[in-house]
């Protein structure tokens, strides 16, 4: 994370752009180190010809003992520190910059609705950390809530947000362009494929959008159906395929799936060392099924026949995939212990 955010800010330096916006949630203000401050103030240094407008959200409100009151940021770094818009014309460009910062965990008002834009021939943009409701993602707790439709005012040129972790465009009637540029890299296997930020260019009635990756690390979730396979190096091949057709390191969370022979059942660890070297981290979930005939298994009129009919029953009654999976085991283990034989230990394994 530390590497995409200094790879923003020198390109931001480099390009050179007219500002640097930062929609809020830029450190954790629970458990933030000095030793993140001080990168943070030393890479806005670097670039002092670009004004940096910070907008503290919910993760990094200001706050009295918070580190945007309690240090000493570079000339260059503006950041609001009430949830009341604030206007900062910029002298070099005809831009004027609006935002608006958190003054808590939970804003104590919701500025949303409340800008108004001067017809004053001047590029207007606004930097804001809050919820557009009609993008809401499942599982997402809404602060500062609002409608961009109903809320983004007509001369609004473009309107940065920060809260949602995917890069979303949201449309709005008008010339405005409403962007969540989303986290700089994936925090977790929620947050699939590359992230990055946004290039945004405004001329004349143009205003056009890039999206830019910052880190060429990606999550992702996947899985591999190894029925028909006919031997273990099948599936370490499937695996190892995963994470071709991306040169940047890949974390992984593979799922085997389907039945197959219990002689080709292999120990996960032994897969692990197959594919770790194409891998930053795997995460291997291994739901593999015996391939074999339980239901002419459970038509023999013997205890083995009895003991799979009734795991066969239980299975098929089964509500919760969690509890399938648990049964589907026990009737492979048990299968191998009337047979006399053992079975592969089965662990999640992650390197």
């Amino acid at each position: 994370m530390r590497d995409a955010f200094l790879s923003i800010v020198a390109r931001a330096g480099e390009w050179p752009a007219d500002a640097l916006l930062v929609a809020g949630d830029l450190f954790e203000y629970d458990r933030v180190s000095r030793d993140t401050i001080a990168l943070l103030r030393r890479a806005f240094e670097s670039i002092p010809h670009v004004p940096v407008f910070i907008a503290p959200g919910n993760h990094d409100p200001y706050l009295p003992d918070s580190p945007y009151a309690s240090h000493r940021w570079p000339k260059n770094v503006f950041i609001y520190q009430k949830p009341v818009w604030t206007a900062h014309a910029l002298e070099r460009v005809p831009i004027t910059m609006h935002g608006f910062g958190f003054d808590g965990p939970n804003v104590s008002t919701n500025p949303f609705g409340h800008l108004t834009i001067p017809n004053d021939g001047r590029v207007h943009v606004a930097v804001a950390h809050g919820s557009e409701m009609g993008s809401l993602p499942s599982g997402k707790t809404a602060y500062a809530p609002f409608d961009a439709a109903a809320t983004t005012p007509e001369l609004l040129r473009y309107l940065a947000l920060g809260h949602y972790h995917s890069a979303k465009r949201i449309a709005v009637k008008g010339a405005c362009c409403v962007q969540y540029c989303g986290s700089p890299v994936g925090h977790d296997f929620g947050e699939t494929g590359l992230h990055g930020f946004v290039e945004v260019e405004i001329d004349g009635e143009n205003t056009r959008v890039r999206d830019v990756p910052a880190s060429n690390t990606l999550f992702s979730v996947d899985e591999v159906d190894c029925s028909g396979m006919e031997s273990s190096q099948q599936i370490v091949e499937a695996v190892r395929a995963i994470a071709n057709g991306h040169t940047g390191s890949r974390i992984a969370r593979v799922t085997l799936r389907g039945a197959v022979p219990q002689e080709l059942r292999m120990d996960l660890h032994g897969l692990q060392d197959g594919v770790r070297d194409a891998f930053e981290y795997i995460e291997i979930i291994d739901h593999l099924e015996a391939e074999d005939d339980f239901a002419a298994l459970a038509a023999d009129q013997t205890s083995l026949g009895a003991f799979v009919a009734e795991m066969n029953s239980q299975i098929a009654d089964a509500t919760e995939e969690r509890k399938r999976l648990v049964l589907v085991r026990a009737r492979e283990l048990g299968i191998a212990a009337y047979r006399g034989r053992t079975t592969p230990l089965r662990v999640a394994a992650g390197a």
